[in-house]
């Protein structure tokens, strides 16, 4: 999309994030980080409004959260007036973090770089971030399931309709899409642009990261294999 960056989606989309999502319960994948950690310092990439990162942080565990996006970065410190997590807007391709981590995880964000090589870049910089015997914990989409154009409805109430417009470049394998907001006669468009990178892929980065596959997951309770049909993998990654 022209125009688009790394920001774009965050900081157009940060003051309804979590109404957007306010479904989706934070509880397995805390308590799985949590397990990972034992105690020892987390580190999320693409914290956003700290869905994952506050009550991970209630928890007791130290927890930063690091996001380009100033907007929603602002979310976050208005929900947590205390700063329980601490927050660093930056760059996942030149962390702006010193120390190694227990677990560092992500959560739907390194398909925003859009470039296979920032991914890897990506993940060597998280090789370097993490203990010896840490762990990258990964939640991604599985590509299978949206590589189809189309407009789908994704809310709709007596005073608001919610559209997702999406279309896939099988070439470059680059999802585009556009949440169109019909609100009382106004329209509000909040674009996403990312690179549907494969599970295959990803292993493949990783190994040339310096890491390696220890599970993958349908589901954060590590209770359901990833199947093709899964909507996401939960791939845990350690140091080689």
């Amino acid at each position: 999309m022209q125009g688009y960056e790394q920001s774009t989606y965050g900081d157009c989309i940060a003051d309804i994030y979590d109404q957007m999502h306010s479904a989706w319960e934070p509880t397995p994948t805390v308590r799985t980080i949590a397990e990972l950690a034992a105690g020892g310092p987390v580190l999320e990439l693409g914290v956003g409004t700290g869905r994952v990162a506050l009550p991970l942080a209630r928890t007791g565990l130290r927890v930063v959260g690091v996001d380009i996006s100033a907007a929603m970065l602002t979310k976050l410190r208005e929900k947590d007036p205390e700063s329980t997590v601490e927050t660093i807007q930056g760059d996942f391709l030149d962390l702006p973090v010193a120390e190694k981590f227990s677990v560092i995880f992500v959560v739907n964000s390194l398909l925003q770089l859009s470039d296979p090589a920032d991914q890897l870049t990506c993940l060597r910089q998280i090789r370097d971030h993490l203990e010896p015997d840490g762990v990258l914990a990964m939640e991604e989409a599985n590509p299978a399931v949206f590589t189809h154009d189309g407009l789908n409805l994704f809310h709709m109430s007596h005073d608001q309709l919610h559209l997702l417009a999406s279309a896939y470049d099988p070439m470059t394998q680059h999802y585009r899409a556009q949440h169109v907001i019909l609100t009382d006669g106004s329209v509000r468009l909040n674009p996403i642009s990312l690179r549907l990178t494969t599970t295959h892929e990803f292993d493949l980065m990783a190994q040339l990261a310096g890491l390696r596959l220890q599970e993958r997951w349908g589901n954060w309770e590590r209770t359901t294999p990833y199947l093709p049909t899964s909507r996401a993998h939960i791939s845990l990654y350690t140091p080689t």
